[in-house]
């Protein structure tokens, strides 16, 4: 009788660090999908860690090597916050070790890889090809920030461009404080005849913590 308790007892453990290990949940807040193990080389990077089941002070983190380095852990609310800079060696995958601080057996191991972040790129609002209907171009509000084929989606923001448009009824060069698409803008844009290309030059963006960005003009023909 007393090996049968023993065994429930057990089992009952072990089911409880099954859920344990399900439960919490580990990913990067700058990435874009949150179930991708995806650290970004040279970028900001916050591994954030939440579980239902354990309060955050229950848990620790630790980097099971030299390839992950973190800052110090900050607990947010319901879940714990640490800044992270890979160094990847030779393709393997940066091991992330969550912890029971209580015990310090481990609860979760995750498995990180590497990427590069692109060269960041402007877009006029959601339109992301060379040409659009002008109906299409006046909805848009603002100049937005993309990394094109990555998911990596730290908040940079257009702080000033320059509007160029020219065309046989006339034209204008309009500089812009901000990234929004101003209404002497859209009126320029409004009155101009199909096959207008306009122009968005000297684009600076930027970040929070991060150093200005030149970004590539950006051309936009009229259909």
């Amino acid at each position: 009788m007393r090996s049968i308790s023993i065994f429930i007892l057990l089992c009952l453990q072990w089911q409880l660090s099954l859920a344990q290990t399900d439960s919490v949940r580990v990913w990067n807040k700058w990435c874009a999908n949150k179930d991708s193990m995806v650290l970004y080389e040279e970028a900001n990077n916050t591994i954030q860690v939440y579980s239902p089941t354990l309060k955050p002070a229950q848990m620790t983190l630790k980097a099971a090597d030299g390839s992950l380095r973190m800052g110090k852990p900050e607990i947010k609310g319901d879940t714990i916050a640490v800044l992270a800079m890979p160094h990847p060696s030779r393709n393997k995958p940066m091991k992330l070790l969550v912890l029971n601080a209580k015990t310090k057996k481990v609860i979760k191991t995750v498995s990180f890889y590497s990427e590069e972040v692109p060269t960041p790129v402007a877009h006029v609002g959601a339109i992301q090809t060379s040409e659009a209907l002008q109906k299409d171009i006046l909805k848009q509000t603002a100049l937005k920030v993309a990394f094109p084929r990555s998911l990596y989606s730290y908040p940079y923001t257009v702080k000033q461009y320059i509007f160029k448009i020219h065309h046989a009824k006339g034209g204008a060069t309009i500089p812009v404080n901000g990234g929004f698409i101003t209404r002497e803008i859209l009126t320029q844009i409004k009155d101009a005849p199909s096959g207008t290309i306009m122009e968005f030059t000297d684009i600076k963006a930027s970040c929070p913590e991060c150093v200005t960005k030149s970004l590539g003009d950006v051309k936009l023909k009229i259909k």
